[in-house]
């Protein structure tokens, strides 16, 4: 290793600001650093940490070039290199990196697979067809067929099934395929295919593509039988399931005799009725499905993501309420984990309306009768969603005392506290600007830009961050990144960017925009994997047309806005922010009106039939006397006296 006495002592003195807060100065003598001939890959390595710190993303990339430069057998620093791309927006560059990789070791699937991707994102599906052909030749990894036929679907209008349907198979058209992955969204970039060996065996296998309209059509049409993993990356859930099975020992015993078969099957099935109802005593509709072999499905379907610790725990007292079950029937509640790491996937659970690879028969909605309902597909697009509030009320009703809240992470108790309002984690960037910024003020104004105002009103993670900014005048590095490689990406995107750092962010000229951003701008999903505290605390879980917008992001919000109308004054109009707060708090308050207006109702219900049976008008209670009063109208009242 090369010693550079001065340059070390450098180092320690850059880090030494950035311990004391001054990242300014901190930045400003990182810019300073003359290590291009320094010919050691873990000293680049060390700045790059450094400046990525200091999120100087330029000076990063440079020191990660010059550490492969110095050791081209670190495939992890290339690894890091294309990250680095991406989330700047350029897989352009991230792709050339996957393909030296590629090159590198051409037995490892995950590099073409992350090569395609890249390409994908440059909008480049011919090429990476090429890849992932190559990939499938070189591998054998039959992912990466999938993966192929998913851009043939993108990238033709109608392209033929794999095989023609059956007489009887159901045929969904595009409103459906986006009914069906608005409810049964989950884990990203991930599905499961099932499996059925010839010993009558079956299982599942997790394929690295993420769940398409294609693979949903193929799904349903039978070709083959799709799960998902219902984690999603930023630890938040679509819905809630429970699954009822006939258990093993009761399968061996009745799996030779109709009638025995049909009597534990009976079990099962009114098991899984007892959450129906359970249901119904509390608002919310729980959805039938038998799963196609020995079983059924619950599903409940949210208005919103929530958390997945929530979730679980709503799924678990409802399941506690049913206990206890008859011998012959097993029980599991999904999401099965409160979070899941990185790395990985949580446990899956097949899909509704595909075909069980070991029986052949349909996983169909079903009444409590057990006959399927009609017009399945329908079904879809008729499901009522139970409201995040509904899932916290049921919480709170039946735990007494909430979970200890864990260092660094808002708990149950918290959630439950402000339904409506959420909590942010101190991220330590809160100091102010000692000048003003270079933003004209009077030449923009953040009010007035209809591209920003429409991107920000309907992209509900993007205004967390913005409210965020605005209110406590803290940023986090990664939402700093966000707003960069989304809101950058707008026709007058530097001004808007640069206006919220100004009130928000530490002052380093270096994080501000010079010029509009091109190229792709950050994903939904990548957005989900850099801030999940923020997103899994709000409902980011928009579809877009399925095969137009293969890329989802924030910034297909805006298609169809310009710029042109910049400077006219918004007025009381819904493009204003802080109009679009006021009514979403004004609904949110009429919304809770309601449900309390309905829940009084309930209970004045209940205290008609208590007073009626007893035939009295008064009770003592602890309180005071409680009175039912009768006018002329035969309208009831209530009132306490103390």
């Amino acid at each position: 290793m090369i010693e550079i006495p001065q340059m070390d002592g450098l180092f320690r003195e850059i880090r030494r600001l950035l311990d004391a807060g001054d990242d300014t100065r901190a930045a400003d003598m990182a810019r300073q650093r003359l290590t291009k001939e320094v010919k050691d890959s873990a000293v680049h390595l060390l700045w790059a940490d450094l400046l990525e710190e200091l999120g100087l993303v330029d000076d990063l990339i440079t020191e990660l070039n010059l550490a492969i430069r110095d050791d081209p057998s670190r495939q992890e620093v290339y690894v890091r290199l294309a990250e680095v791309y991406l989330d700047q927006g350029q897989p352009g560059r991230a792709a050339r990196v996957w393909a030296e990789l590629a090159a590198k070791e051409p037995g490892r699937p995950d590099y073409y697979r992350e090569w395609g991707k890249a390409l994908e994102e440059t909008g480049d599906y011919e090429k990476a067809k090429e890849v992932y052909d190559t990939g499938l030749r070189r591998t054998g990894d039959r992912s990466f067929a999938g993966l192929m036929k998913n851009l043939y679907f993108l990238t033709e209008p109608e392209p033929p099934a794999e095989e023609p349907p059956a007489p009887d198979a159901l045929l969904p058209k595009p409103h459906h395929l986006v009914a069906f992955l608005s409810l049964f969204g989950g884990r990203e970039g991930v599905h499961a295919r099932q499996w059925v060996s010839p010993t009558g065996e079956c299982g599942y296998t997790p394929v690295e593509e993420p769940l398409t309209p294609r693979i949903v059509e193929n799904h349903i049409l039978g070709n083959y039988t799709a799960g998902v993993f219902p984690v999603r990356l930023d630890n938040t859930v679509n819905f809630v399931a429970i699954d009822f099975d006939m258990a093993k020992f009761a399968v061996r015993k009745t799996i030779s005799s109709w009638r025995l078969w049909d009597a534990a099957m009976s079990k099962v099935h009114q098991a899984a009725c007892r959450v129906v109802d359970l249901g119904a005593a509390h608002d919310f509709t729980v959805y039938l499905e038998d799963s196609g072999f020995k079983g059924r499905h619950a599903w409940i379907f949210l208005e919103e993501p929530i958390p997945a610790g929530v979730a679980k725990k709503f799924g678990d007292l409802l399941a506690q309420r049913l206990l206890p079950l008859p011998a012959e029937v097993t029980m599991e509640v999904f999401p099965r984990q409160g979070s899941v790491g990185r790395g990985g996937l949580g446990n899956l659970i097949k899909l509704p309306l595909g075909i069980h690879r070991r029986t052949g028969k349909r996983a169909l909605f079903i009444g409590p009768d057990g006959e399927p309902l009609q017009d399945q597909l329908g079904v879809l697009e008729r499901i009522r969603r139970v409201p995040k509030r509904a899932v916290y009320g049921y919480i709170q009703r039946q735990v007494q005392e909430p979970p200890r809240k864990r260092p660094g992470t808002p708990s149950e108790a918290d959630e439950l506290q402000e339904i409506g309002g959420e909590a942010f984690e101190d991220t330590g960037v809160s100091a102010r600007p000692p000048e003003p910024l270079p933003v004209s003020r009077a030449e923009y104004d953040l009010e007035r830009d209809p591209q920003f105002q429409t991107l920000i009103l309907r992209c509900a993670a993007l205004r967390q961050i913005v409210e965020r900014a605005r209110q406590s005048g803290a940023l986090s590095k990664d939402e700093a990144q966000v707003l960069i490689h989304t809101v950058g990406h707008l026709e007058r995107g530097p001004e808007a960017v640069n206006t919220l750092f100004s009130s928000a962010y530490p002052a380093d000229p270096s994080i501000m925009l010079k010029s509009r951003l091109r190229g792709n701008p950050m994903s939904c999903p990548r957005i989900r994997s850099r801030i999940p505290e923020s997103t899994s605390t709000v409902s980011c879980n928009c579809m877009f047309q399925p095969g137009a917008d293969p890329y989802p992001t924030p910034l297909i919000h805006v298609r169809g806005v310009t710029g042109d109308d910049f400077g006219r004054p918004l007025g009381l109009s819904v493009d204003s922010l802080q109009l679009q707060n006021l009514v979403q708090e004004y609904l949110k308050l009429r919304k809770q009106q309601r449900e309390m207006e309905a829940l009084a109702a309930q209970y004045e219900k209940r205290l008609g039939r208590f007073f009626e049976e007893a035939g009295v008008d008064t009770v003592q209670t602890p309180l005071g006397v409680f009175r039912r009063r009768k006018s002329e109208d035969g309208t009831v009242t209530y009132s306490l006296d103390l």
